[in-house]
């Protein structure tokens, strides 16, 4: 006989939709990467906010502020990489305590082991890669916002809502930080981080509209 109540129901659902918002498939990332796709992450979105607010309804008309967008993107993950990876080409000590666990649960491989039972330094190409992918959401912070900035260049939609909509993508992604860093590291999500990420979000959604209707 099945004893379970609506609660037990319940509880079992939010679980598995908190597990699909908050559990990463290949599992936590080593803390070195953990931090670096969430500064790719947060850096990403600040800055495609940036463009957007900047943007005049000049600029969505004659589409410039699509490829402000992108190009937006695009350079801030080419800076951020080769940021990076001048950084651990500079001081490749950094990145010795999480070379035994360098994988992002992806399939790869971790960095060989040596007789002595030490992990050895990652290499140069491993690192490449490692960077290619934890730089992945400066892009995609770019990707929607540009779809939406595209929809107003070619009057699918009005400019002033193009703006203030591609502005709220980024806001609810600001938001989402702390869900993000609990996906990356593999912790609970704590509520005060989720509070800290709603009033960042909310900051942010004021500039916004400030900008999209007081500047147009």
């Amino acid at each position: 006989m099945n004893d379970s109540g609506p609660s037990d129901t319940g509880n079992r659902a939010h679980a598995q939709w908190y597990g699909v918002l908050t559990v990463r498939r290949g599992g936590p990332l080593p803390p070195a990467r953990a931090a670096s796709r969430l500064s790719a992450y947060v850096y990403g979105n600040l800055l495609v906010l940036a463009a957007i607010v900047l943007a005049s309804a000049g600029d969505i008309y004659e589409g410039h502020a699509v490829l402000i967008v992108l190009g937006t993107g695009v350079t801030t993950y080419i800076a951020h990489v080769f940021a990076d990876l001048l950084a651990w080409a500079n001081i490749p000590e950094a990145h010795e305590s999480t070379s035994g666990s360098h994988t992002d649960g992806e399939g790869g491989e971790g960095a060989e082991v040596d007789d002595g039972g030490e992990a050895e330094r990652p290499d140069l190409r491993r690192e490449i890669l490692d960077e290619l992918r934890d730089a992945v959401p400066i892009m995609s912070s770019a990707i929607w916002p540009a779809i939406i900035l595209a929809l107003g260049y070619h009057d699918l939609i009005p400019t002033q809502v193009a703006q203030l909509v591609s502005g709220c993508v980024i806001v609810i992604r600001i938001a989402s930080v702390p869900i993000v860093t609990e996906r990356v590291r593999g912790n609970r999500l704590d509520m005060r981080m989720l509070i800290a990420g709603l009033i960042a979000a909310g900051l942010a959604a004021v500039i916004v509209m400030l900008k999209t209707f007081l500047g147009h």
